[in-house]
């Protein structure tokens, strides 16, 4: 069973130690380092979830303290221990959204990912959105059009708000492909409306992928 020290020796492989402000932490090189390890793409899923398993409350950064607490619930004590962790959490996350029996966990992360992402405006950029949205969701059919969406508005739209973000992921389970259900008198955003006439005036050529009713997160 790993101790405590154990835990910060393997810690100590990835942390910055060049700070002068005392804090133990693992900075944007060394959590590149640590996807290297664990042979993850940095343009990929895989980083984003290990940074939400590891308890980062910014992109790139993870806290000593954070570290030794979600690795002890995880159970790991090494590099491959870890992998395995968040692939499994990976593989999780691309099920259908619609069928996802842990939605919560999958929503915790969604939320996350805007903090990770956010501009010191506390808003998301579009250019990020348009680029994360399709990663994070298994280019969900909603998001994918939602994304066309964006691009249409071009240079009148430049971020996003948290609570836009975060209520796209609800009405992604809240409508079918040509929004059956969706009323412009809840309280939606209004970004939502616009979103509501753009796929009404602009329908999909195809329709949505079908859905596998086998698949699941378990």
């Amino acid at each position: 069973m790993a101790t405590q020290s154990s835990r910060e020796a393997w810690f100590s492989q990835y942390q910055d130690l060049d700070r002068d402000d005392g804090k133990q932490l693992i900075g944007p090189d060394g959590f590149v380092r640590l996807c290297e390890a664990l042979k993850y793409s940095m343009d990929g899923l895989e980083p984003l979830v290990l940074l939400w398993k590891l308890g980062a409350k910014e992109l790139g950064t993870v806290e000593l303290e954070s570290w030794d607490r979600e690795v002890r619930a995880m159970g790991v004590t090494d590099n491959a221990a870890l992998k395995s962790a968040v692939d499994v959490v990976v593989d999780k996350f691309k099920t259908d959204l619609a069928l996802c029996k842990d939605f919560a966990a999958y929503k915790d992360f969604y939320r996350q990912v805007f903090l990770y992402l956010r501009s010191q405006n506390q808003r998301i950029l579009v250019e990020t959105a348009k680029t994360a949205l399709p990663l994070i969701t298994n280019q969900h059919w909603l998001f994918m059009r939602f994304v066309e969406f964006l691009e249409a508005q071009g240079p009148k739209m430049t971020t996003m708000t948290r609570d836009q973000w975060n209520l796209l992921l609800d009405l992604s389970r809240s409508v079918d492909a040509k929004f059956s259900g969706y009323s412009k008198e809840e309280a939606w955003p209004s970004l939502f409306d616009d979103f509501y006439d753009w796929i009404r005036e602009h329908p999909a050529p195809s329709p949505p992928r079908s859905i596998d009713v086998t698949a699941r997160c378990k």
